[in-house]
């Protein structure tokens, strides 16, 4: 009997090592990748996400207050930088509040305003917390560039940015098309 029990260990003790291994890969989790980048939207990613690091810094206590006057002063404040980003193309920064109610937008256009989170970019980062990005085509059949990125504070959801890009003079701009921009994973830093 001894030796089936020694047997019987043996063959149990195969299998540990692939265990442990399927274990380990579990509890590491597999991190998100990106595929790899034209120069054109890696070159993009690069400078619009230092430019947001620089705005959601900025803006996060103005929200948290429900002061608009304090986020318009903020983003004026930072405009220089974020025009750096984009100096060839217009732009527009969109705040929205939790609910995905307009609060402000810069540089302010009163069309703008309004109530979103039913639009899918704003619905989707409401759900999920994380920066999501979309092309629409405007009336006119022009092309824009949205990016939606969610403002945490206290790991609670206080808000919203919106940067809007021209899809023409970004592609002027960067070379890069429509494809490329909605390929890019915003959540992934490089």
């Amino acid at each position: 009997m001894r030796n089936q029990d020694i047997v019987s260990n043996i063959r149990l003790l195969k299998g540990w090592p692939i265990f442990l291994l399927l274990l380990l890969m579990v509890l590491s989790g597999c991190p998100a990748t990106e595929p790899p980048l034209s120069p054109a939207a890696a070159a993009f990613k690069k400078e619009v996400q230092e430019c947001l690091d620089r705005l959601c810094q900025g803006v996060v206590g103005a929200i948290v207050k429900g002061d608009v006057a304090a986020i318009n002063e903020t983003l004026k404040h930072l405009e220089p930088e974020a025009l750096k980003l984009c100096r060839m193309c217009p732009f527009r920064i969109g705040v929205l509040d939790k609910n995905g109610e307009t609060m402000t937008v810069y540089p302010f256009k009163a069309e703008a305003m309004g109530y979103y989170a039913k639009y899918e970019g704003v619905a989707q980062t409401l759900k999920n917390r994380q920066i999501n990005q979309q092309r629409l085509y405007l009336q006119d059949g022009s092309q824009i560039y949205l990016i939606f990125i969610p403002l945490l504070h206290d790991q609670d959801l206080v808000g919203i940015i919106v940067l809007s890009l021209s899809a023409k003079d970004a592609h002027d701009r960067w070379g890069m098309t429509e494809k490329e921009f909605l390929d890019i994973n915003f959540n992934i830093k490089r």
